[in-house]
């Protein structure tokens, strides 16, 4: 198993910080951060290994929203299936409530009787 990066020994606080300034200077400005870390909190960290974690929590965001793009993708596409399902279920409800109302000579629909093709359980 590969060492730990000096990053990942920081404090849970310390490295919250550190993420936050690599994405408010889209995952740049390492010099800056590593002296920040310096004056800081006394680290010393190269710009190699700030590349490096850069890189890592760059690669992490990046798969952390496709995967939120996709679940809401996903939601939506459920929901949309969903109200079609219920909006076929409506008309199918409605021509048999206008087929009965017909039959009982209180509408005149002014088509031959037939009988419904497809029965679905409502």
């Amino acid at each position: 198993m590969p060492p730990r990066g000096i990053v990942e020994t920081l404090s849970d606080q310390v490295k919250l910080e550190v993420d936050q300034k690599l994405r408010a200077t889209a995952y740049g400005e390492l010099v800056s951060l590593a002296n920040w870390l310096t004056v800081t909190h006394g680290v010393k960290i190269s710009k190699s290994a700030l590349g490096r974690y850069s890189q890592e929590l760059k690669a992490k965001d990046r798969a952390s929203e496709l995967v939120a793009r996709d679940m809401r993708d996903s939601l939506t596409d459920r929901q949309t299936i969903d109200l079609l399902v219920e909006l076929g279920t409506l008309r199918i409800r409605e021509h048999r409530i206008l087929k009965k109302l017909e039959q009982i000579g209180y509408i005149d629909l002014g088509c031959p009787d037939t009988e419904v093709a497809f029965e679905a359980p409502i």
